[in-house]
């Protein structure tokens, strides 16, 4: 299943992290330790 939504990147240390939106964690019973496939794009929101 595959879901999409728009965040943008936080500063987390040294890197750059994205959070995933709780009702798609819940959604796609994403636990912690789940291997998960990526897509990036960067957008531009005016």
């Amino acid at each position: 299943m595959k879901e999409k939504f728009v965040k943008s990147a936080k500063k987390s240390g040294t890197s750059l992290a994205i959070n995933i939106p709780s009702e798609i964690v819940k959604l796609l019973k994403i636990k912690e330790g789940d291997f998960l496939r990526i897509e990036i794009e960067k957008i531009k929101i005016e």
